[in-house]
């Protein structure tokens, strides 16, 4: 089992969710700015297209969602990093998953729709602006999508968002995270076991908690910013990654990885 000697993560800062992160301005001069997509799976590095399952094995989707795609692509930039997290986590015994990465707009434009209605139904009693709020907690909102707004580019739409998940390299199995991927609930939090730590409702020994700390350290170690209201999900260089980093980074106020269009 993995030790628990990881510091705590910092506690969730509420103003920064995907709300907020659109009007941060992208350097179009920025050379990084035009790297390719690189196809993930292609470096060695563990992937499971979570949209593109068909089998129903995906919860809470339980289908394809439509324009997915069967293989992960990121930019350029980001593959070294992802093996450098691989490089650490292995002396844990346990490595990476890619579930997520570069998301078309049309794949945007279904998970928008099933995370609206899903909030729907969980609370009826919000009006439909309060509604579209909450869900934009957890999806970027894609129907303002314009190729020519950068305050409308989903960030996922960029190639430089990561959604990880950790394994274990003995078993294969995936490893206690406390929720399960795209839980749309507090749960999801990354802080969420932190906090029922401090309440004393879990101990330090706690797989799941452990395992937060393990992932959120070494993707930060890395070079990555972790979206607070999803403990999976991870950036560099986009306008999510400027909006996270500010709090550690002031002088940080352009992102340089904006909308790119899907791989051929």
């Amino acid at each position: 089992m993995i030790k628990s000697e990881l510091p705590p993560i910092p506690p969730r800062d509420r103003d920064l969710d995907a709300r907020n992160y659109h009007f941060v301005q992208i350097d179009d001069s920025d050379p990084r700015g035009s790297e390719a997509l690189i196809d993930i799976g292609a470096q060695g590095i563990a992937i499971l297209p979570y949209y593109h399952v068909s089998d129903g094995s995906n919860a809470p989707y339980g289908k394809r969602i439509d324009g997915s795609l069967p293989r992960m692509w990121c930019r350029q930039s980001l593959v070294p990093m992802l093996l450098s997290a691989n490089k650490v986590l292995a002396t844990f015994g346990c490595e990476l998953v890619v579930y997520d990465a570069y998301r078309p707009i049309d794949t945007q434009c279904g998970l928008w729709a099933w995370a609206l209605e899903k909030v729907k139904k969980d609370h009826p009693n919000l009006l439909q602006a309060e509604l579209e709020a909450l869900t934009s907690q957890y999806s970027s909102d894609p129907r303002r999508f314009d190729l020519d707004d950068a305050t409308t580019w989903p960030t996922h739409s960029t190639g430089a968002s990561i959604d990880v998940m950790l394994r274990s390299l003995d078993t294969g199995e995936e490893m206690d995270m406390g929720a399960a991927f795209d839980d749309l609930s507090s749960a999801a939090h990354t802080d969420k076991l932190e906090q029922a730590f401090d309440l004393g409702h879990i101990k330090d020994d706690n797989a799941a908690l452990i395992h937060r700390r393990l992932l959120y350290w070494v993707m930060s170690e890395a070079g990555f910013v972790n979206y607070p209201s999803e403990y999976w999900h991870f950036d560099f260089g986009n306008q999510m990654y400027v909006l996270n980093m500010r709090p550690h980074n002031a002088t940080l106020d352009r992102a340089w990885y904006g909308y790119c269009r899907p791989p051929t």
